[in-house]
């Protein structure tokens, strides 16, 4: 198997890691070696052949790493004959800054080698004392598997020279991973690399970046939004709410008289509602009557709109009589007249709960009982606004 499909298995392998062991792991690392000994030695080429190596990584950066292999190289004498060079060495690597899924190392070691000139036979066998050092790497980002490359020289006892080595193959990782602790320094779930507001309350619903939502867009996050549903661009104060630079409980973005001094009623526009006390209009009815008579009806038209320009305000109909009649008669009929303009009014638009009536019989004369003409202007129905 080449190296290019080797790095494409590992690299199709699940992402959910580093790709060097974390600490606590144990490792197994089956390998394909490639060696050249010292022609010193016998030797007339470099070889290849199956090794294994086992590993704990017992620090964060440090492992500690048993190692065999054995290969199987040509021989200058006979020519065409092969030797064979078993090794096994202890190794310490440690781990470079990592960039997750490409995580190098450096590795020193030393052990002893088995180099035969003649297959094992006839004591043509030399031990050596080896010492190893160079650089690897862990490439993929799965918990348990990876794939591991290593180039080294190895220094010999007869050897002149260092001697390259070189090793590929996939990493088993067993045992349990640690979860790594991810700072959150608010609490709020957004870890510290990514929070761009790291100092939230608790409790508090954030986004993605760490930072309060603020749904209307106001400057005040929700949590803290005393006016959750500000339009957009309204300018507001501290809580949120739109500002109200007169007092009068109508804000600047409605208020179409901003300037209203300090304590003036208002209506829902902002601006001061005129005194009404005496606001007077006169509904005259035919004798013995309580229907409202055209020009009547006109004239009523006035406290319609008064009283929708100005919603803040309340009326009472007053009904009155004339003198003819019982005086009980009188009470009733000027209680019908009071009743009949409510009627009116509220079909109009205007909210009953505005509205209250009272009959006042013949006792609040404004003219003169004892003519015709006086008669009729207190057959009348007299709207107070307040």
């Amino acid at each position: 198997m080449s190296v290019a499909a080797i790095c494409g298995a590992a690299s199709a392998w699940a992402a959910d890691g580093d790709a060097a062991p974390e600490k606590g792991q144990f490792f197994i690392h089956p390998m394909f070696v490639w060696f050249d000994p010292p022609s010193k030695l016998g030797y007339d080429d470099s070889a290849t052949g199956p090794g294994i190596m086992l590993g704990w990584q017992f620090l964060d950066k440090w492992s500690m790493e048993a190692q065999y292999y054995q290969v199987e190289p040509d021989l200058k004498t006979p020519p065409g004959g092969k030797g064979q060079i078993e090794s096994w060495a202890a190794n310490l690597a440690y781990n470079l800054p990592s960039f997750g899924w490409f995580s190098p190392f450096a590795t020193i070691g030393g052990g002893r080698g088995e180099y035969d000139r003649d297959n094992f036979g006839n004591g043509k066998t030399s031990t050596q004392n080896e010492y190893n050092f160079g650089l690897g790497t862990y490439i993929g980002s799965s918990k348990r598997f990876a794939f591991r490359a290593d180039v080294r020289g190895v220094y010999l006892n007869d050897a002149e020279k260092l001697q390259p080595w070189a090793a590929v193959g996939f990493v088993l990782k067993v045992g349990r991973t640690e979860e790594k602790k991810i700072a959150d320094g608010d609490g709020d779930g957004v870890p510290d690399g990514t929070d761009k507001c790291p100092n939230t309350p608790a409790g508090r619903v954030v986004g993605p970046d760490g930072c309060e939502f603020d749904a209307d867009r106001d400057g005040v996050v929700d949590g803290a939004d005393a006016c959750p549903n500000t339009p957009t661009g309204v300018s507001v104060d501290s809580r949120g709410c739109p500002l109200d630079s007169d007092g009068d409980g109508v804000p600047d973005y409605l208020d179409k008289c901003p300037d209203t001094p300090r304590g003036t009623k208002v209506d829902a526009n902002g601006c001061p509602i005129p005194v009404a006390t005496n606001f007077d209009l006169t509904v005259e009815f035919a004798f013995n009557s309580a229907e409202i008579n055209d020009l009547s009806f006109r004239e009523l038209r006035n406290a319609m709109t008064f009283m929708r320009e100005h919603p803040d305000t309340s009326a009472v109909v007053e009904g009155n009589t004339d003198s003819k009649g019982t005086d009980a008669y009188n009470q009733k009929l000027s209680e019908r007249r009071a009743a009949a303009v409510k009627d009116v009014l509220v079909k109009s638009g205007i909210d009953s709960s505005r509205l209250s009536t009272v009959g006042y019989g013949e006792s609040r004369p404004v003219a003169s009982n004892d003519t015709e003409e006086g008669r009729a202007k207190n057959r009348r129905v007299t709207i107070v606004v307040k």
